[in-house]
């Protein structure tokens, strides 16, 4: 057999798994890819599972806070101010878990940021 031919035969079987090679690669690199954004978005319910348990929990608080105090007798006067004041309290938790969700959803989105960087 003609050796040119030998070095064909053999050079193209070669080229072939040049050719495989950065397609494996690339593939790898999606799985990867695919596994981060999975484990952002496991990151990202389990941040909302928390603030949805501390939710419910100041809600139970609340709740538990108000029926001890309608247990003491009260003018309507000092009934009003009470509903006031566990209003604002009741505002204001609501304020700081949309604060710390948003703070969550700004530290997921760096984080997802600097992986693409």
């Amino acid at each position: 057999m003609n050796i040119h031919l030998k070095k064909t035969l053999f050079a193209i079987p070669m080229i072939g798994l040049l050719g495989i090679a950065p397609l494996a690669f690339a593939h790898d690199e999606q799985q990867e890819h695919q596994a981060e954004h999975q484990d952002f978005n496991a990151e990202h319910r389990e941040q909302h599972q928390g603030l949805n348990a501390e939710h419910r929990t100041q809600h139970q608080v609340l709740s538990d806070t108000h029926e001890a105090m309608h247990q003491y007798p009260m003018t309507e006067k000092q009934h009003r101010r009470l509903h006031r004041k566990l209003n604002k309290a009741h505002k204001g938790e609501h304020q700081e878990l949309n604060a710390q969700h948003s703070a969550g959803h700004q530290a997921l989105d760096d984080q997802h940021q600097d992986y693409h960087d």
